[in-house]
């Protein structure tokens, strides 16, 4: 009769754990896989040197800028047409 009594508590024990770890990990939120945004494709052209219409080199810029340094009182022949009566 003891050994039924102990073989009783030993499964009413285990019971008891395994619905109380049933019990404590349904509490826990689990997490949602949420689809992540796509990416919408788009047409991009890279033109190296174009700005609009205009083709943008940057040695003719930078070599007027230091011209017009070397020369600050003289007209700026790129500016002339801004002055035009």
């Amino acid at each position: 009769m003891k050994t039924r009594n102990r073989v009783s508590q030993t499964i009413l024990a285990a019971a008891l754990a395994g619905g109380a770890l049933l019990a404590a990990s349904s509490a826990f939120a689990q997490a949602v896989v949420v689809e992540q945004p796509q990416m919408m494709p788009v047409g991009v052209q890279i033109n190296i040197g174009w700005h609009g219409d205009r083709y943008w080199d940057g040695h003719r810029y930078w070599a007027h800028d230091e011209w017009m340094h070397r020369h600050p009182h003289d007209h700026d022949p790129r500016r002339d047409h801004d002055r035009r009566p």
